[in-house]
């Protein structure tokens, strides 16, 4: 038994507890874990700022987060690349959540770049076993299915109540408020997507399968294979003629990545362009980060896709 196991043993009864550390990677599930938690803590938020995932370098202060944790919970390898090793060292005497391995999640598949061929589009779900798939087959971005939503909720209050079982009511109690509210939002946004349901559009890259999925809408393609490797001309060439092949109705930017590889691809088209947030870069952190994140996905896509 770890130091740290000990001294969780020792001090469960005293007045002076501190309060449970709690480390999250990213901004939507750090807002799903800070809704578990509510009043009784506040877990911290390793990547704040409009950096991707993919490319963060970590800072001296966040191996001492690491380092001083009780729970860690980040979705999983490819994903936030940075945190591949130094979970395994720095992180060695926390409980370690990697949400793409829960039990429960449905998982989908990657797709290409380019435009998808239907037996791509149709995404099959995978109802996750923990028995090790490769991440590589699949698409990451979990958060985005309210679904998924509702059960990272459930397998952090899980933890949680491993971790400090004193608190099992509030965290219980909180996850069933973070429930209802997934819930009540996911009908809204089902509502306010179903007039577009059928109105194709092109993406940056494959990061939004979860939500098509969800919302039942008609992707047809991926500018970039990978975020850091724009396409080449053949590339650009396919996807202006599927733009007219497809009755394309918007290509959508990211605010992570300069726009011009889009407007490259759409000059002279009239498709229309805007930006989807899969991080929620510009929300506030905290329990309202994954709500307003998912509001702003809505909006984007039935602002850009509706009309004539």
């Amino acid at each position: 038994m770890s130091y740290k196991e000990k001294m969780r043993g020792c001090i469960r009864h005293s007045p002076y507890v501190r309060a449970t550390e709690v480390v999250v990677s990213i901004k939507p599930i750090h807002a799903l874990v800070a809704g578990v938690m509510g009043e009784a803590g506040e877990p911290r938020l390793m990547i704040s700022g409009s950096t991707s995932p993919h490319t963060y370098q970590m800072r001296p202060s966040d191996a001492a987060v690491l380092n001083g944790a009780d729970l860690i919970v980040w979705v999983g390898e490819g994903m936030e690349t940075f945190l591949d090793r130094p979970i395994e060292v720095l992180g060695s005497g926390a409980e370690v959540v990697t949400l793409h391995k829960s039990a429960g999640l449905e998982l989908l598949p990657s797709r290409e770049g380019g435009i998808w061929h239907d037996e791509e589009r149709e995404l099959h779900v995978d109802e996750h076993d923990d028995h090790g798939h490769d991440h590589g087959e699949f698409d990451m971005h979990i958060w985005l299915d309210p679904g998924n939503a509702r059960r990272i909720v459930d397998v952090v209050a899980d933890a949680l109540v491993r971790i400090d079982p004193g608190h099992v009511d509030i965290w219980r109690a909180n996850a069933e408020t973070m429930r209802t509210r997934i819930n009540r939002l996911e009908s809204s946004l089902r509502e306010r997507l179903a007039p577009v349901r059928e109105r194709a559009f092109i993406v940056f890259h494959d990061g939004y399968g979860y939500f098509e999925h969800a919302f039942g809408l008609n992707g047809k393609g991926a500018v970039a294979v990978d975020p850091a490797r724009p396409p080449g001309a053949r590339r650009i060439a396919e996807l202006r003629d599927a733009l007219t092949e497809h009755d394309v109705r918007c290509v959508f930017t990211e605010p992570q990545f300069e726009p011009d590889l889009v407007r490259t691809v759409i000059e002279g088209t009239g498709v229309r362009t805007a930006a989807l947030d899969p991080l929620g870069v510009d929300a506030e952190p905290g329990p309202g980060a994954w709500f307003e994140m998912m509001r702003g996905l809505g909006d984007a896509v039935a602002d850009c896709l509706g009309g004539a």
